[in-house]
């Protein structure tokens, strides 16, 4: 089981800053065997909440292929993706060009399939916040457009994973 220590932290009561050794020795004697600590997400730049305004299906292509107007909050960009999970006026997870996502990945304004693509939609696997790599991460709750997805998700967040010892 994966515990953000933000989380952990919100049912301890304690007056000081305590550490993340400190929280594991504490979970052991507890009498869960913690099997890793690791950051979650791990993406740095901006990766900001858009709505997809507008989509332009590109078919002379031999896959589907997507061109999407999104607007992030200060500008419009426009950005190609291959997923057909979401819709228009979705509200998805952008990373901007500057992103580095898990995995050494960088974003940058780029042409592809004959169209500027000025960001990324991602997929919870981009994020590296769940195996599903189905499709795009669409989400469920009004957020305002531009704000921060690392804070919305929880990502560069430190978590520990426990097993129940026998």
């Amino acid at each position: 089981m994966k515990l953000p220590i933000s989380w952990i932290m919100k049912h301890v009561k304690t007056s000081r800053v305590v550490k993340v050794n400190e929280i594991v020795d504490s979970l052991t004697n507890l009498g869960f065997e913690v099997e890793s600590v690791s950051t979650y997400g791990n993406v740095s730049g901006p990766l900001v909440i858009g709505q997809v305004l507008k989509i332009e299906p590109l078919t002379e292509f031999k896959k589907p292929i997507r061109y999407c107007t999104v607007d992030v909050g200060t500008k419009k960009v426009g950005i190609v993706c291959g997923a057909g999970n979401f819709s228009e006026n979705d509200l998805v997870v952008v990373a901007l060009p500057g992103s580095i996502l898990p995995g050494d990945f960088k974003i940058s304004e780029r042409e592809t399939y004959g169209k500027i693509s000025q960001g990324m939609i991602c997929s919870a696997k981009e994020l590296n916040i769940s195996d599903d790599h189905s499709g795009i991460l669409v989400l469920n709750e009004k957020v305002k457009l531009g704000t921060d997805a690392k804070k919305i998700l929880g990502l560069n967040e430190t978590v520990v994973d426990i097993s129940v010892l026998p």
